[in-house]
């Protein structure tokens, strides 16, 4: 028997944690207080945003998903949502396995996941060598597992 891969189950736990929660705001709406920074990859297969952005944020993206927020569409695989930027809607396709953050500032929390470990051997990730992603787990060692400093995010 395979020995037991934990921070495989950990992050899997972790990510259908986050699918969970966007299917209820999906369906609940968001709790008043709440709100979300998602970061993802941007060169991710299945990535769908709009060129303007592929240009802005060619490596990762954050959204925040807080007041406004329509067609929010949760799959086992991955969540759509319409965001508005700069008063123009823009409709937005991200797969779970780009995200790198999911954050709730107001309430202090956040999760990061950290998927490069299996990149090497999935072709899930385009145009990304394997020296950008040894040098993106190096950084990521350097910090704490799945502890993200929120002053970053508050204002």
């Amino acid at each position: 028997m395979a020995d037991m891969n934990y921070k495989v189950l950990i992050e899997d736990a972790m990510l259908n944690m986050v699918r969970d929660i966007l299917k209820k705001i999906s369906k609940d709406g968001l709790p008043k207080k709440h709100h979300f920074l998602i970061t993802f990859s941007s060169r991710t297969k299945g990535v769908i945003i709009p060129d303007w952005m592929k240009e802005k944020y060619p490596d990762r993206m954050t959204i925040i998903i807080r007041n406004w927020f329509e067609n929010l569409n949760v799959t086992d695989k991955k969540f759509e949502i319409s965001l508005n930027f700069n008063n123009n809607v823009e409709r937005l396709t991200v797969p779970f396995n780009s995200l790198e953050l999911f954050a709730d500032p107001s309430v202090d929390f956040a999760i990061s996941f950290n998927q490069f470990n299996s990149m090497l051997s999935k072709p899930e990730v385009d145009k990304e060598t394997s020296d950008q992603i040894a040098t993106k787990k190096e950084a990521l060692s350097k910090k704490s597992e799945n502890v993200i400093d929120l002053k970053n995010f508050k204002k």
